[in-house]
């Protein structure tokens, strides 16, 4: 997959660059189920070179564990947005864990499934080279959502290696209760509130990948959770 980055995307929607809350000691991930070599990753692609789907990135098992897991840990609620960031009221907690990143690219198919993924950057052609080592966490409790924004490039301060997709992995979803909390990306061009809307609905293991960085992010937004507790974790593919 190869997609020209040349300039920063501007909108008074943006992601906020303030730091995430971190977890004061690491944290110990619950196990992963993965994805043998024999039985990829099935894919669904919304939009070519833009936003991909694994349906079954993660088990229900998995998912379950993790979300016990992160019930126990103390995430943090974001101040009032500043200057051109999105509204957000979710809950959140982010991590600094290489090793939980090498397994969480390596153990469940994610790999495999990127495998020869590209970004053309200027002259450079980056070749994709696993998962950003900050590893987040999002809670989004009733009522609370993340409004209209870009996601933006970051480098990861171990590898030197540059985000150029974003990974979100629903660890709760529709079978859970949860009603509303779509991921939805608006096309470019047309008024506001005219755009064609692409919906992801969350489904518990589900796995969203969407290009970020430069004009190749489309603007973006998780609505407002209706009902029940939506859980997300995220990280970004790396290239280099």
């Amino acid at each position: 997959m190869v997609k020209k980055s040349n300039r920063q995307a501007q909108s008074t929607a943006t992601s906020s660059t303030r730091p995430v809350a971190t977890a004061p000691t690491a944290i110990v991930f619950p196990p992963l189920s993965f994805c043998p070599p024999t039985c990829p990753l099935p894919s669904i692609s919304l939009l070519e070179s833009q936003i991909i789907l694994l349906p079954e990135f993660l088990s229900s098992e998995t998912c379950y564990s993790y979300v016990r897991y992160f019930s126990t840990l103390s995430l943090v609620k974001p101040g009032p947005p500043g200057r051109n960031e999105a509204t957000r009221t979710n809950s959140r907690l982010a991590v600094e864990d290489a090793e939980f990143a090498r397994k969480l690219f390596t153990q469940t198919g994610l790999e495999e499934a990127v495998k020869g993924w590209e970004v053309k950057v200027g002259k450079r052609v980056l070749k994709v080279r696993g998962l950003h080592s900050k590893i987040r966490i999002y809670k989004y409790d009733e009522g609370t959502f993340f409004g209209r924004h870009y996601d933006e490039s970051t480098k990861d301060v171990g590898s030197g290696f540059v985000s150029y997709w974003t990974l979100l992995v629903y660890l709760t979803g529709r079978e859970d209760g949860v009603e509303g909390g779509e991921t939805v990306f608006y096309s470019p061009g047309g008024k506001k509130g005219q755009e064609k809307e692409i919906v992801v609905d969350i489904d518990r293991g589900l796995a969203l990948l969407h290009r970020h960085g430069g004009i190749d992010c489309l603007l973006h937004e998780g609505r407002v959770v209706t009902k029940g507790v939506k859980w997300v974790l995220r990280s970004d593919l790396v290239f280099g």
